[in-house]
């Protein structure tokens, strides 16, 4: 009897004549937690139609089924690289393997729903990613005009550029309304809202830039930005988000305005980001009004 191995299964009576010959691989593309897969259909269909294919993932072996190219493969870890084969059926059993498809990583699609708000990039440490960040809605979680503090006076354990949970909780009191505000929303089913530090603010502005306004090439070096950057912008980068409800006038977008980060630069002054040419400033004191939006971050 003549026997075949196929994805881990044992085929009695295979018999290579009958069956296709493998699909030409195409193209991979990655999305959130999975892939497109484009594959061309071999010319010899063996002794019968072809009645569909399976394209297999490496590593996991993680299956998408289909009539025809492409096919989504459904399922896969983002932050994860990936490469794919791919396999004809018809009624005398599966086709050869293809060769492999080129290397994707999935992720998520910047500006997109997720996590009771919307995926505004990752943070982490040289480059690796420990945690997705998400902005919450703008009609629940930002607040147009408000104080980082109520008086001109230092605030302990607000210095870091990217624990944002840490400095907001250490404000999370009427003395420092912007925290105040974000501590206090439960937006999506989720109750742990902040002030973004000031790295992590920076990562908002990078993905979500509203305009198109020429960027501030002072500022922009972040070493907790994924990837790391090591340089400041440039003019055209970060260009305009490619969010589109989070361009100018669009349903989400951060207003051309100053916004406030939970990081104390001096006694008397918080870090500010404007969110036009991305400027990273001190010249609003602690007392002064500008806007604030809340953020969340979910591990990797």
């Amino acid at each position: 009897m003549s026997m075949r191995y196929q994805a881990g299964i044992i085929l009695a009576g295979y018999n290579p004549l009958l069956v296709p010959d493998a699909p030409t691989i195409g193209t991979a593309t990655g999305g959130n937690a999975s892939a497109s897969v484009t594959f061309t259909a071999p010319a010899n269909v063996g002794g019968g139609a072809i009645t569909g294919y399976i394209v297999v993932s490496t590593p996991s072996s993680i299956s998408g089924t289909g009539a025809s190219s492409p096919i989504t493969v459904s399922g896969l870890s983002n932050g994860t690289a990936y490469t794919f084969k791919v396999f004809a059926n018809n009624a005398y059993g599966p086709s050869p393997l293809s060769a492999a498809s080129n290397s994707v990583t999935p992720s998520l699609a910047i500006g997109s729903a997720f996590g009771g708000g919307y995926f505004a990039g990752q943070i982490g440490v040289s480059g690796v990613a420990t945690h997705n960040l998400v902005v919450g809605p703008v009609a629940t979680a930002q607040n147009a005009s408000v104080q980082w503090k109520t008086a001109n006076t230092s605030t302990t354990g607000t210095t870091d550029v990217i624990d944002g949970p840490t400095n907001s909780t250490n404000m999370n009191n009427a003395s420092h309304p912007a925290a105040q505000f974000c501590e206090g929303l439960t937006i999506g089913g989720f109750s742990d809202w902040y002030m973004p530090a000031k790295n992590e603010l920076d990562v908002c502005y990078f993905n979500l830039k509203p305009t198109t306004t020429s960027n501030n090439t002072s500022v922009g070096i972040n070493a907790n930005a994924v990837p790391e950057r090591t340089s400041n912008y440039t003019a055209g980068n970060p260009a305009q988000t490619s969010a589109t409800d989070f361009r100018d006038t669009g349903a989400e977008d951060f207003a051309t305005n100053y916004y406030w980060a939970s990081t104390e630069q001096t006694s008397t002054k918080g870090w500010m980001q404007v969110f036009n040419s991305g400027y990273q400033s001190l010249y609003g004191t602690k007392t002064s009004y500008y806007s604030v939006r809340a953020i969340r971050r979910v591990a990797v």
